[in-house]
């Protein structure tokens, strides 16, 4: 599956972005004020934290314990968190936020507003162009924005502002660039969905070469290339060139796990390079450390092809252990013993 950097369609350049100045909050009546006391503005010399996000979306939840947890560790950085994506009938919305909020207790421990008719939505996250939640702006003290992103994320940020040392030029040179790799992505987009039809990947992978110039080490780029190389270009040895290049990279065990498992099972036979499928597969359990099932599965794998008969049926045993063990769900852990059987199978008609 090529990733989702192919499939990034973008809007207009966003209008608010790192270096401006933060807009006004939404002029909320008392009882839109969920949780904590009112905030009519923001005020200098206070820097704030607002966060926009919803009752529904499961990532806004799950962040809600370490948002409590940084309200904690900075107290003088007031943390506002906007519902301002509710779903629903607009007039059961503000009930439905107050019993989630009540049910959560002290757990929420920051300030929660309602924007039911979206004007902070629009003025912070559409002018911003962030089309996700959870969401969170970092405002300082002197009311310029320093830093937007997912909330799991800005620890380093906020420590930073709140101790005065954050780099707001530097962040906004980054902001600028992946602004302008997402406005390269979007071009990138409307190019492989023309060789999706046509089949020549010639103008695509021209153009991937041209965004990793100007972005050598960024690996989600590297492994799309190296996805339509060993796919739909159908390059398996450019991609096998591409996929040693990652492997000296910081990568998650799953882009390993993918390194790995394309080019010992979806590349042609006679292109295949084991020994570079069993580096990958090695280094994602290594990564990995406990180990995932579908990553020791793919070890297996590596191992049955280079022949290492013995060596592939203890590490797929060590895949099904492991995924009863995490009650891994039924289908996969179904599929994890249909192989290991045919391993002992195979083997044993060998013998």
């Amino acid at each position: 599956m090529i990733t989702t950097l192919i499939a990034l369609v973008l809007a207009a350049p966003a209008t608010l972005t790192v270096g401006s100045k933060a807009p006004p909050l939404a002029p909320f009546t008392a009882d839109a004020w969920v949780k904590g006391e009112p905030v009519k503005e923001l005020q200098a010399g206070n820097a704030y934290v607002v966060e926009f996000w919803a009752t529904w979306c499961g990532p806004c939840i799950k962040g809600i314990p370490h948002l409590t947890a940084m309200q904690k560790e900075f107290p003088t950085v007031q943390f506002i968190s906007v519902a301002a994506s509710e779903n629903g009938p607009k007039e059961k919305q503000l009930d439905t936020l107050k019993t989630f909020v009540a049910d959560k207790g002290d757990a929420m421990g920051y300030r929660v507003a309602y924007d039911g008719d979206r004007v902070m939505g629009k003025s912070w996250m559409e002018a911003a162009e962030q089309g996700g939640i959870p969401c969170a702006f970092i405002v300082g003290k002197d009311g310029v924005i320093q830093w937007i992103g997912h909330p799991m994320e800005m620890d380093k940020p906020l420590a930073a502002v709140a101790a005065g040392t954050w780099d707001l030029s530097k962040a906004k040179e980054a902001a600028t660039a992946q602004a302008k790799l997402e406005e390269a992505s979007k071009s990138f987009s409307k190019l492989m969905r023309s060789a999706q039809k046509s089949n020549d990947y010639t103008i695509v992978l021209a153009k991937l070469q041209e965004m990793i110039k100007s972005d050598p080490t960024n690996t989600q780029l590297l492994m799309t290339k190296f996805q339509i190389l060993a796919g739909p270009a159908k390059q398996p040895q450019e991609a096998i060139t591409v996929g040693k290049q990652l492997l000296t990279m910081d990568l998650e065990a799953e882009e390993l796990n993918q390194l790995a498992w394309v080019s010992a099972t979806e590349m042609p036979k006679k292109s295949r390079d084991l020994d570079f499928s069993l580096a990958a597969a090695q280094k994602a359990v290594s990564v990995s450390k406990t180990a995932e099932p579908a990553v020791l599965d793919t070890l297996a794998r590596v191992y049955w092809d280079r022949g290492d008969k013995a060596k592939a049926l203890a590490t797929q045993q060590q895949a099904v252990d492991l995924g009863m063990k995490d009650n891994t769900d039924a289908e996969t852990l179904g599929e994890l013993k249909e192989t290991l059987e045919k391993y002992k199978a195979t083997q044993g008609a060998k013998n």
